[in-house]
C-alpha cells in the first residue's frame, strides 16, 4: 500500500502535510519536460508523495519513471516550496499543505509515454517558452519554472507567503490521534548556527538527553522556514534569520525511535542561521542545556547530526540532497 493512501485511510480527507518531490527534466538540448495532470488538468512538472523508506532524490527518479516513461538523474536541488500559499484542495476533497523538493533532472534513457491516469499528455518546451506554457498553471509550477531558469546555485526557499500562525495543537499530535505510534512522515527543519568564533551552537534534548542540532517539526500553516525560526527561538531563546539552505535530508539515517515507541520518518532542511537578537536560554522542556562547540571537540553526536555540521561548515552555495 502506498503511503498516500495508507495516511488517507488514517485521517480522512483533512488537512495534511504531504512530503513530494518534483522532477524538471530537460534533455540534451535543453528543452523542458512539460506534464499535463490527470486530476486537475493542468500543465507543469513530473512528481508525487514520498515514501516510506525512500529518499527525495529516488522518489523524483520514480515519479518521472512512471509518469513519463524517461530514466533521468538527477543534478541539483532548484528550490523547496511550503507555502501556505501553495495549498491544495483535491477533487476528492482531499486537503494537502504541500512540502515539495523540486530538483532539476536530466534524461539518460526510456521512452516518452502517457501513463493514462496521473499523465494525460506531454510536451517538450524551449527555455524561452516556458513562463508563457505554464501561464495558466498552478502558482507552484510557474515558482519552479522561475527558480530552475534563474539558475542559481542556492536553494530557493522563500516562495510563497511564509504563514505567521501555528496551530494550538502541534501538528505531530494531531496525526498521532489517527495512526498511534505507527511512523509517518513529517518535515523538519534544523539550524546551525556559528558564533564569532567558529564554534557550533548544540542543544541537549529533554527526551533523550543526546546532544543534537535545534529545531522541529514543521507545522500547519507556516513555510520550512517559519518552522526553523519559530522553533529556533522556542528551544534556545534566540531570534534567527535563515540565511541558506545547507542540505535536505531523507534517508534511512532520519527514520527515527522514540524513547516512547513513536515512530518518525523526518525530512529534516538545515539551514544556516544568523542571530539576530534573543538571549540564549535553554526551555528545560525541549532543551537541557544549550552550549556552542569547537569543530574538532563536539561532544557525542548521532551520525546524522555530525554529517549535517561537516555539510554546513565545509561552505559553498549549492545544498546537500
Amino acid at each position: 500500500m502506498s503511503y498516500l493512501r495508507w495516511i488517507r485511510g488514517q485521517v480522512g480527507s483533512q488537512k495534511i502535510i504531504l512530503v513530494t518531490a518534483t522532477a524538471v527534466i530537460r534533455d540534451n538540448n535543453g528543452r523542458f519536460l512539460l506534464q499535463q495532470r490527470g486530476d486537475f488538468g493542468w500543465w507543469g512538472f513530473s512528481g508525487g508523495v514520498l515514501e516510506l523508506g525512500e529518499s527525495l532524490p529516488a522518489c523524483a527518479v520514480r515519479e518521472a519513471r512512471e509518469e513519463t516513461g524517461l530514466e533521468v538523474v538527477v543534478t541539483r536541488l532548484i528550490g523547496l516550496y511550503s507555502s501556505p500559499d501553495f495549498d491544495v484542495l483535491y477533487p476528492n476533497g482531499d486537503q494537502v499543505q504541500q512540502f515539495t523538493a523540486t530538483f532539476e533532472c536530466h534524461v539518460t534513457g526510456g521512452d516518452l509515454r502517457l501513463d493514462g491516469d496521473e499523465t494525460t499528455g506531454l510536451a517538450w518546451c524551449e527555455p524561452g517558452e516556458l513562463l508563457e506554457r505554464l501561464g495558466e498553471t498552478a502558482v507552484w509550477y510557474r515558482a519552479m519554472a522561475e527558480d530552475c531558469l534563474a539558475n542559481q546555485p542556492e536553494v530557493s526557499f522563500q516562495r510563497g507567503q511564509p504563514g505567521n500562525s501555528r496551530a494550538e495543537e502541534p501538528y505531530f499530535r494531531f496525526v498521532r490521534r489517527y495512526v498511534g505510534q505507527d511512523r509517518f512522515i513529517c518535515p523538519a527543519a534544523a539550524a546551525l548556527i556559528v558564533d564569532d568564533n567558529g564554534y557550533v551552537l548544540l542543544q541537549r534534548r529533554g527526551d533523550d538527553g543526546s546532544w543534537a542540532l535545534p529545531g522541529g517539526g514543521m507545522e500547519l500553516g507556516e513555510r520550512i522556514d517559519q518552522t526553523v525560526i519559530h522553533e529556533i527561538f522556542e528551544e534556545t531563546g534566540l531570534a534567527v534569520e535563515p540565511v541558506q539552505v545547507v542540505g535536505v535530508y531523507s534517508d534511512e539515517r532520519f527514520e527515527v525511535a522514540y524513547p516512547n515507541g513513536d515512530l518518525m520518518k523526518y525530512v529534516s532542511t538545515l539551514f544556516l542561521c544568523r542571530v539576530v537578537g534573543g538571549t540564549l536560554c535553554a526551555d528545560g522542556e525541549e532543551s537541557l542545556e544549550l552550549r556552542y562547540f569547537a569543530p574538532d571537540d563536539l561532544p557525542p553526536l548521532p551520525p546524522r547530526h555530525r554529517e549535517r555540521i561537516e555539510d554546513g561548515l565545509r561552505g559553498g552555495k549549492t545544498a546537500v540532497f
